[in-house]
C-alpha cells in the first residue's frame, strides 16, 4: 500500500545542529495519524481507513531554525485488522487477501530521507525505505508535503500507489465473483508529528 502512508533511519548531515527534537506519535483512534487505502472495482470505487497508526519520527534542526534540516528516523506500523470500510463482508475478504492471520501488520521503515525546503515553513520529505504488506517486503519511495505549524508540530500529507500483485496479494472478489477489485491501490496519509 501506498499510503503510509505516508509513511518519512535517515542520515543527513546538518550544519550547526541543535539538540534533536524527538517525537513519538502514537495516536490510536485520533486524526493525528490517518491512513486511507483507495481502490477500484468493476462496479464502484472503494476505500478502507485506519486511525490506529503508530508513527515515530525524529527531526533535527539547525540553530535558530524552525524548519528541520534532516529526518533521522521514520517508521510506522499498523495491524491489517485496523483497516475498515464500514462493510464487514468487504473487510473480511480484504483481511484474508492481506494474510492478516500470518502477516498481520503493515510496516514501513525509512533507510534514507531528504528534506527539501519549499517556501516559508513548508518543506518536502522524500524517504526511501522498506514497506511490508502480507509478509512481503519491497523497497519504496514515499514523499510527503510538510508544514511547520504555529505550535512547532509538523503536519505531513502524501499519497502513493502500488500494485497488490507486487505483494503477492490476489485482488479480492465479492458476490460470487460479480464484483472484482482492481490490482492498483492508492494510499493517502496524513500525520501530525507533535513537538
Amino acid at each position: 500500500m501506498k499510503y503510509a502512508l505516508i509513511g518519512l533511519g535517515i542520515f543527513l548531515s546538518a550544519f550547526a545542529v541543535m539538540p534533536a527534537r524527538t517525537v513519538a506519535n502514537i495516536a490510536p483512534g485520533s486524526a493525528d495519524a490517518d491512513i486511507k487505502v483507495l481502490g477500484t472495482s468493476n462496479l464502484h470505487d472503494w476505500s478502507m481507513e485506519d486511525k490506529d497508526v503508530t508513527c515515530t519520527a525524529r527531526f533535527t534542526y539547525a540553530a535558530g531554525k524552525t524548519v528541520p534540516t534532516s529526518l533521522e528516523t521514520f517508521t510506522f506500523s499498523f495491524p491489517v485488522h485496523s483497516l475498515t470500510s464500514g462493510k464487514s463482508g468487504m473487510d473480511s475478504k480484504a483481511y484474508d487477501a492481506m494474510k492478516a492471520k500470518t502477516g498481520g501488520d503493515i510496516t514501513f521503515t525509512a533507510t534514507a530521507s531528504t528534506i527539501a525546503p519549499v517556501t516559508g515553513e513548508t518543506f518536502q520529505v522524500k524517504s526511501d525505505g522498506n514497506l511490508t504488506i502480507a509478509g512481503v517486503t519491497k523497497a519504496v519511495v514515499l514523499t510527503a508535503a510538510c508544514a511547520v505549524k504555529t505550535d512547532g508540530s509538523v503536519s505531513c500529507t502524501g499519497s502513493n500507489t502500488l500494485l497488490m500483485s507486487d505483494y503477492q496479494i490476489k485482488p479480492p472478489t465479492y458476490m460470487l465473483g460479480a464484483l472484482k477489485t482492481g490490482n492498483k491501490l492508492t494510499i493517502d496519509f496524513t500525520m501530525l508529528v507533535k513537538k
